[in-house]
């Protein structure tokens, strides 16, 4: 349950990864760096940000304590008598609903290769995103080394024995981290994200060597409040945390708020382009976030 696990699998999927004292650092995007264990909060004044960001390396996004960064939140789980009264009331409906009508049980990653990659198409059309050249061959390998790695596991939620929505988490240093969650368009009125979320933290939280369950940080990208929404209703919360953007120094001369500003609005004439919006999101708090 080390963050070695999933450092192994990042480095097999194409990412770069480096260590400096006890914390990871990968590329999430081209040229942006972000630390984990999630968790961690990181000292700006302890990083040796040449290292981490190396030739290639602009930017790190990294959580630290709240008055270093600009107030954000992670959201996670960690009541351990979890159980239905954790829910709010149209979360517990629709969960006893989903409960109803679907099986939710852990699956293996082979199961996730014959079905999984539709399950990720239709969640993006649904989005109105595009799908990427390579996509199937992304995931195929995706679930393949997920299969091999340290800490990593899947649950799926079936309806009449058909996958229709599945989550991929990985243990870290005590925390199960839900990095993955997809489901089928046709199959949302028998709620089977709700069912998936539910048995899944009902399962982890009893787990003694589990302190609690992120489902990831307040995101960058904005109009994704129905999102967290729903998560909130699961029974998850929001922790306080900083979040903070490091831009490298030969850049940071030019970064003026002014231009942070023009930047960010011409990164938002793509809003259906997840790295452009993101981007947006990383300039925007660059700009928010206090001086140290």
């Amino acid at each position: 349950m080390s963050a070695e696990g999933y450092a192994k699998f990042l480095k097999r999927m194409g990412h770069t990864v480096r260590k400096a004292d006890g914390i990871f650092w990968f590329n999430t995007m081209p040229h942006v760096y972000m630390s984990f264990p999630f968790q961690n909060l990181i000292d700006p004044q302890n990083v040796d940000w040449a290292f981490v960001l190396g030739n290639d390396g602009w930017i790190a996004r990294y959580p630290c304590n709240l008055d270093l960064g600009r107030k954000s939140y992670r959201i996670i789980a960690d009541q351990k008598d979890y159980d239905l009264h954790c829910l709010s009331g149209k979360a517990r409906n629709q969960t006893r609903r989903g409960l109803e009508n679907c099986q939710v049980r852990p699956v293996k990653f082979e199961e996730l290769e014959s079905c999984g990659i539709e399950i990720n198409k239709d969640t993006l059309k649904r989005q109105g995103r595009t799908i990427p050249k390579g996509f199937d061959e992304y995931w195929k390998k995706y679930f393949k080394e997920a299969a091999r790695s340290d800490g990593a596991h899947a649950w799926g939620a079936f309806v009449d024995e058909m996958l229709v929505a599945y989550l991929i988490a990985f243990f870290m240093e005590g925390v199960s981290h839900i990095l993955i969650l997809r489901s089928l368009r046709a199959s949302l009125k028998k709620y089977p994200n709700n069912a998936l979320i539910f048995s899944y933290l009902k399962n982890t939280l009893a787990n003694d060597k589990v302190s609690c369950v992120s489902i990831g940080f307040e995101s960058l990208q904005t109009g994704l409040k129905s999102l967290d929404s729903f998560k909130l209703g699961m029974g998850f919360r929001k922790e306080p945390v900083g979040q903070r953007i490091f831009i490298k120094p030969a850049f940071q001369t030019i970064m003026k708020t002014p231009i942070i500003r023009l930047l960010a609005k011409l990164a938002n004439l793509f809003p259906k382009n997840e790295k452009a919006a993101k981007f947006a999101g990383l300039l925007n708090w660059y700009a928010e976030q206090p001086r140290l």
